[in-house]
């Protein structure tokens, strides 16, 4: 188990991830992949249940990284994250996201929402959307200094706009 500091300080690993993003992965295990020990992979992790349920908590990027690498493990998905993403931001999986979202006028407005949503979940970088035609936005995500993500934290992010676009189009 590894141990991580309560507060983000420069000779410490920052604490760069909600926990909601947490929560949203282990909402998404207990409805498809039940087989799995949350315990366990929380432990893995060198997470605490009560650590996930608090909406002001965060986790370290060393933290998240073994959660992934357990559950891919545990799962066998290698999409794993991706599959989180879009069930995070799907009506499915009812996340306060996909709520916000879809309340929103269309696709374009909810893509415009994301910087500002994005905030409440990564400290690890920052979106910025610009609407390029009536029917094309150019997203961007850009790594904060010093912050090196993994390719599955792309692909969680991916899931999520692909789920936010899947609620605009089965309106």
């Amino acid at each position: 188990m590894i141990k991580t500091p309560d507060t983000d300080s420069p000779t410490e690993e920052p604490l760069l991830y909600n926990s909601k993003i947490i929560s949203n992965y282990l909402e998404l295990i207990r409805r498809r992949y039940a087989y799995i020990d949350i315990a366990d992979l929380l432990n893995y992790a060198g997470m605490e249940s009560y650590q996930v349920a608090d909406e002001g908590h965060w986790f370290s990027q060393g933290q998240v990284d073994l959660f992934h690498e357990y559950l891919t493990k545990a799962t066998g998905v290698t999409s794993i994250a991706r599959e989180a993403g879009q069930y995070s931001a799907s009506p499915e999986g009812l996340g306060w996201m996909s709520r916000y979202v879809l309340g929103l006028a269309g696709p374009a407005k909810a893509f415009e929402a994301i910087g500002k949503l994005a905030g409440r979940l990564t400290r690890s970088s920052s979106f910025e959307s610009v609407r390029i035609s009536d029917n094309e936005i150019e997203l961007t995500v850009r790594p904060r200094e010093g912050v090196s993500e993994k390719p599955y934290q792309c692909e969680n992010r991916i899931g999520y706009f692909e789920a936010i676009i899947a609620g605009f189009n089965g309106r």
